[in-house]
């Protein structure tokens, strides 16, 4: 796998100011990539906060290249979803996002991505 997509939790965590979050974002561009995420997570942190918090978020989101939900994302993300049938439909389209384009999901969610899954790091828990 090559590049990395972020899971919502570590938008979130970034724009709270944690480092370890920073730190996998800048991390993923220092391995010579660009960052993405799911049009999935783009909508999740862009749906809470207002004001300066919501235009922060805007900035940051615009760090990253955003992967458009098609055709074939949609049928992995229904595969993943008849595999594990507790998997929620937008962490599925998430999990497939990542997979379909040969990245590396980062995320701190391992009730839903367990960190032995592949193609899935976790690189800090609360």
């Amino acid at each position: 796998m090559s590049g990395f997509s972020f899971d919502s939790n570590i938008i979130v965590d970034a724009l709270a100011g944690y480092d370890l979050a920073a730190a996998e974002i800048e991390r993923a561009v220092d391995n010579g990539g660009r960052p993405w995420i799911s049009r999935l997570v783009w909508i999740e942190v862009l749906s809470k906060g207002e004001g300066s918090m919501l235009r922060s978020a805007q900035a940051l989101l615009g760090f990253f290249s955003v992967d458009e939900l098609d055709a074939e994302i949609a049928a992995r993300a229904a595969a993943l979803r008849r595999e594990r049938s507790r998997l929620k439909a937008a962490d599925a389209v998430i999990l497939a996002s990542a997979l379909v384009r040969g990245r590396v999901l980062v995320t701190r969610n391992t009730r839903d991505f367990p960190a032995n899954l592949p193609g899935v790091r976790v690189p800090y828990v609360f």
